[in-house]
């Protein structure tokens, strides 16, 4: 279980690990910030869409088990895209936040998380289940591949 929360925070922290560190834009103007958010969700979207792409692939989904694959898959884009509205919502308020208000901010951001990193255990639970004894496999292979780099594959190591 440990391992699967590794992998899942990974999944729900790129999002904002890399909405964060987007390239700022070459002309800053007025707008700039209001300009290069949506190049981040896009970023966001395109990175967590490759990555559910790669996983579909390496795990040899079968046309039976696309329906709790989709269900899995959608839980990863709702839990990314929640947390980089959260983090873009925070970094847009955070010049006038007081100290209470930026803690009690970050914990519902981070509750939030737990609850993604929750419904997201729950929807692999019922595709894994329906996986063959090959793709358990091959599943417990790549969760345990991102379970000892916990937090290196967000900044781009594979």
């Amino acid at each position: 279980m440990k391992m699967f929360a590794a992998f899942a925070l990974g999944l729900l922290t790129a999002g904002p690990v890399f909405a964060q560190t987007a390239a700022p834009a070459a002309t800053p103007a007025p707008n700039a910030a209001k300009a290069s958010e949506p190049a981040s969700a896009t970023t966001v979207k395109a990175r967590v869409d490759k990555r559910i792409a790669r996983m579909h692939q390496e795990l040899k989904i079968t046309p039976e088990q696309e329906t709790a694959w989709n269900a899995f898959a959608q839980v990863m884009r709702t839990n990314v895209t929640a947390t980089d509205d959260a983090y873009q919502k925070r970094s847009a308020s955070l010049a006038t936040m007081t100290a209470p208000e930026n803690m009690a901010n970050f914990a519902e951001i981070e509750q939030a998380r737990a609850k993604g990193v929750e419904n997201l255990a729950t929807t692999f639970q019922t595709l894994y289940s329906g996986l063959s004894d090959e793709q358990k496999k091959i599943a417990d292979a790549m969760f345990r591949h991102y379970g000892n780099h916990e937090g290196k594959h967000k900044h781009g190591a594979k």
